[in-house]
C-alpha cells in the first residue's frame, strides 16, 4: 500500500469510527513524516495533508497544556474538525 493509499485509508477509518483522535494523530505522523510522499500526491492533496499535519503535530490530549499555552496546542474537537474538513475536501475533489 502506498503512503497516499495509507493516508486515505486513515482518513476513511477515522470518519467510519475505527480510530480515535490520538490514534489518528500518531498514525498520521508515522505515515506522513519524516518523508512526505510528495511524488505520490497531487499539489492539492499535498496542501491539504500538510495543513492537516500542521494541526496533528500540535494535538494535545491534556487540558492543562491547552490552558497553559493558548493557541499552541490543538484540542480534540479542533483535530476532529480538521480531519473531517480534509476528508470532505479531498473526497469532493476526487469526485469532480
Amino acid at each position: 500500500m502506498t503512503k497516499k493509499q495509507q493516508l486515505y485509508y486513515l482518513l476513511e477509518g477515522f470518519i467510519d469510527g475505527r480510530y480515535d483522535v490520538q490514534t489518528f494523530c500518531n498514525t498520521f505522523e508515522d505515515i506522513f513524516y519524516p518523508d512526505i510522499p510528495k511524488d505520490e500526491l497531487t499539489v492539492f492533496e499535498l496542501l491539504k495533508f500538510k495543513t492537516l499535519g500542521d494541526a496533528v503535530v500540535r494535538f494535545s490530549p491534556f487540558n492543562e497544556d491547552i490552558k497553559a499555552y493558548p493557541g499552541t496546542y490543538c484540542t480534540e474537537t479542533e483535530i476532529e474538525n480538521a480531519i473531517k474538513s480534509t476528508y470532505y475536501e479531498l473526497i469532493a475533489c476526487k469526485s469532480e
